[in-house]
């Protein structure tokens, strides 16, 4: 078995990028916007923002050459992607920006196969409705193992 070997992927719309190049994201960025800004990292130690971007398909979105927005797909590019830390900076918000941003993750060429789209959020359920998300129709069907 082999190791995928993805090419970079960009999308390009007036002044703005969206873009899978790992070394373009700057992790301190990243790692503020989750802190201080999300509800769901705020505690979270620099190593795992990192670990967490090293395990996915990063999403990178900038205004000429300045990061403004970012979200990760955990996937097996085959059958299944978990779409997490979607964050447009709060000065560029209104734009269609975290729109265009999910849209750009559902459209990437090597995620043709994938059937299983998840997502989880306590807030952006109408954002996502607009874009065909839906709310799960089955959810006995999902688990989870709580931590103690």
């Amino acid at each position: 078995m082999t190791a995928l070997t993805l090419a970079d992927h960009q999308w390009k719309r007036d002044d703005f990028t969206i873009s899978t190049e790992r070394q373009r994201l700057d992790m301190d960025y990243i790692h503020q916007q989750l802190t201080e800004k999300s509800y769901w990292a705020s505690a979270q130690p620099r190593a795992k923002t990192e670990r967490a971007f090293a395990g996915s398909l990063p999403f990178g979105v900038y205004h000429l050459q300045q990061q403004i927005g970012f979200a990760r797909l955990v996937t097996d590019y085959t059958r299944f992607g978990w779409l997490c830390d979607v964050m447009i900076d709060e000065n560029w918000r209104g734009h269609g920006l975290g729109s265009w941003l999910a849209t750009c993750v559902r459209a990437h060429p090597e995620l043709a196969t994938v059937h299983r789209w998840m997502l989880s959020t306590n807030d952006a359920h109408q954002l996502y409705q607009r874009l065909g998300w839906r709310v799960v129709q089955d959810p006995q069907k999902l688990m989870e193992f709580p931590l103690s």
